[in-house]
């Protein structure tokens, strides 16, 4: 055993009063029942007259305190929040799948109140079925997800990936701009369906919210109300006429911007484990689509002109963006959160 010396306590060694420091690191009730015996069995290894913990045990008891405050309930926690935030994304990319639907629609129903027969194959009409099938089986994969049922909404965004992939066989003998989009479709259509597999958690519902559905459900509003102003714009007879209404432009800054920030904010009021997540895999989302509409060029580049080196390279670049985007984001979501925790400790150990 150490020598007693001047250590700050009645009886206390320097080196015990070191370990106990040390201690800290557990959670209190830890503490309070082990805190004793573990003393004991750190001191009755100590050399005679040290003053200093082993490093071995130093890095010992900081391993084992951190992960009995952070271990378990803390790696449950982290993916419960990506599970949580795989329902949310999932949620918001049926909802812009929705939104885009829903708009096409509408916007094919003015052009036909115009005359345009909207004819595709010989059938008038038929280019309207495309909208309404996505707008139809969307807006019902939204229904499933707000009301909090998850097989459901999973089942509904597995047939989601079979009407886009029809929507792209549509479109494909017609022209191929609008086939090109409908495979961003079956892309993201597809992530819904596998976000919504591995939400396995809670639902879309429970981690928004209340506070957070009434926020999307604005959000939805101020882009309705946006896109209405630039139909009526468009419409044979348009049901408001007047020298004050926005300028197109405005309307289309509005019709991004504002609807954007509510949705911001209905991500903010899922938490702190959540939130992040959630812009990490939205960001991946956004990089997925735009890396599909890239290789599609690349690829017809390729097949025109022939796949040289630099072609390949670039398709496998693209290809490898979203795995990137991933892995710096996971990354820095780990770095931010051990910072967070060390911080909250050093913070405990403070007032302790």
């Amino acid at each position: 055993m150490a020598a007693p010396e001047s250590g700050g306590g009645v009886g206390m060694t320097v080196l015990e009063r070191r370990y106990r420091r040390l201690l800290r690191v557990y959670p209190a009730g830890h503490r309070a029942a082990y805190e004793e015996e573990m003393l004991g069995v750190l001191m009755s290894g100590a050399e005679p007259g040290r003053r200093l913990p082993a490093l071995a045990d130093v890095l010992d008891l900081v391993r084992a305190g951190l992960t009995a405050r952070l271990g378990r309930a803390s790696l449950t926690q982290r993916g419960m929040g990506w599970r949580d935030a795989a329902a949310v994304t999932a949620l918001l990319a049926a909802i812009a799948l929705a939104g885009a639907a829903v708009t096409t629609l509408t916007s094919g129903l003015v052009v036909w109140a115009r005359g345009d027969r909207m004819s595709a194959y010989g059938v008038d009409g038929l280019m309207l079925a495309d909208p309404t099938a996505r707008a139809v089986i969307w807006l019902l994969v939204v229904t499933a997800a707000v009301l909090g049922l998850r097989r459901m909404t999973m089942v509904l965004a597995a047939v989601g990936v079979l009407v886009q992939a029809g929507v792209a066989g549509f479109w494909s003998g017609l022209l191929p701009g609008p086939a090109l989009f409908a495979a961003q479709g079956i892309v993201l259509a597809a992530i819904v369906t596998g976000l919504s597999a591995a939400a396995s958690g809670r639902t879309a519902r429970a981690v928004l919210g209340a506070r957070g559905l009434m926020l999307l459900a604005a959000a939805t509003v101020l882009a309705a109300l946006t896109r209405a102003f630039d139909w009526n714009a468009i419409a044979p007879e348009p049901l408001i006429t007047s020298p004050y209404l926005p300028h197109p432009m405005l309307t289309e800054m509005m019709g991004f911007w504002l609807p954007g920030l509510v949705v911001a904010a209905g991500v903010w009021v899922t938490g702190r484990g959540v939130r992040g997540r959630i812009v990490v895999l939205s960001a991946v989302l956004y990089i997925i689509l735009a890396a599909v509409v890239e290789v599609a060029g690349s690829v017809t580049v390729g097949i025109h002109s022939g796949f040289d080196m630099s072609i390949l390279g670039q398709i496998v670049l693209t290809a490898l963006l979203p795995v990137m985007v991933l892995a710096a984001g996971v990354t820095g979501l780990l770095v931010w959160e051990r910072w967070t925790a060390s911080r909250s400790l050093r913070r405990l150990g403070a007032t302790e």
